[in-house]
């Protein structure tokens, strides 16, 4: 067992603490593991004096515990993740250990005044990234407006009583895909982590706003949840077979059709008919320019009817027409 034990008043301490264990001659703000601590890394940026971004992408090769000590300053922590975790609340500090329950992603926020011990056992994949927001950063905001203090008090309490009704909107889940697992062959530099950090924050200050005047973002079926996710991979996987149609669908995630197909469409951003033709398309890209097929074995094995109907689709996803001389 791994033992860490650390605090979040400080990014700079924690970058060098952390560095100094795992990765001593690193000189870079992404810190890899020894290969029999893990296998991936964590990252650390200031988006400003008072606001921290932190990223883990990691496979543990051993138990680890990390140990976050309560400080007497009224942080906010605020952790997105792709993993489940079970949590017992006590009254200074929070035990949470990893779980092999399934989830779709989802944010916990915490009060940096009470601290949490998290248990990783070996095997378990980690990816999240975290968002400290310091009292320096809230308390003047906060003094000018106590309701939304309160709100954020409130939403605090609430993600952990709902945590496992909770799950990353579709704008939160595509920040966090190109936070965590950024694809360096187009972009690699700091002010990349910096931007999409700030519009994820953004996502949470609109998300406790809605929360009072739309809806409460914790109210949410986890089942159901897991069952859209169940079906958004069953389409696809079956791309070369027809669309099914909403109604089986929803029958195949135990849904009402208007409660599955609105449910889709905020999840994914499209409804299932939309996804399963991007879907199509974007496999009909790599088939083609990736893996060098013609147009023809393409739409054979995308069940693909209509070769005019075919381009003129292919060019309005991506501006341009599949090479006819593949």
């Amino acid at each position: 067992m791994c033992i860490y034990t650390f605090d979040f008043s400080d990014i700079d301490k924690l970058r060098d603490y952390f560095r100094s264990q795992l990765d001593p001659d690193s000189c870079s703000d992404r810190i890899y593991f020894p290969p029999e601590i893990g296998e991936g890394y964590l990252s650390y940026y200031k988006i400003s004096p008072d606001v921290f971004l932190l990223v883990n992408n990691y496979k543990a090769n051993t138990d680890i515990e990390y140990i976050r000590r309560p400080i007497d300053e009224k942080d906010i922590i605020l952790h997105f993740r792709k993993y489940a975790l079970d949590h017992q609340l006590g009254k200074d500090q929070i035990i949470s250990t990893y779980s092999d329950s399934y989830t779709p992603g989802n944010m916990r926020c915490m009060d940096a005044q009470k601290g949490e011990q998290v248990f990783i056992p070996k095997g378990a994949e980690v990816k999240s990234t975290m968002i400290v927001l310091k009292s320096s950063y809230t308390e003047s905001y906060f003094m000018k407006n106590s309701e939304m203090a309160g709100k954020v008090d409130s939403y605090i309490r609430y993600s952990h009583e709902y945590i496992n009704k909770f799950y990353l909107s579709y704008k939160q889940s595509n920040l966090f895909d190109q936070i965590v697992e950024p694809d360096f062959r187009t972009v690699e530099n700091y002010l990349y982590f910096i931007a999409r950090g700030i519009r994820l924050l953004e996502t949470f200050w609109k998300d406790v706003l809605r929360w009072e005047t739309e809806s409460n973002p914790f109210n949410i079926n986890s089942a159901q949840v897991g069952n859209i996710y169940k079906v958004s991979n069953y389409l696809k996987n079956n791309l070369h077979e027809p669309f099914i149609g909403v109604d089986q669908l929803a029958i195949m995630a135990h849904m009402s059709r208007t409660n599955f197909f609105n449910m889709f469409k905020e999840i994914h951003n499209q409804t299932p008919l939309e996804f399963f033709n991007n879907k199509k398309l974007e496999s009909s890209y790599n088939m083609i320019f990736g893996e060098g097929l013609s147009i023809k074995e393409v739409m054979d094995t995308l069940n693909y009817s209509n070769s005019s109907k075919f381009r003129k689709a292919f060019f309005n996803k991506f501006d341009m027409y599949p090479d006819i001389n593949v």
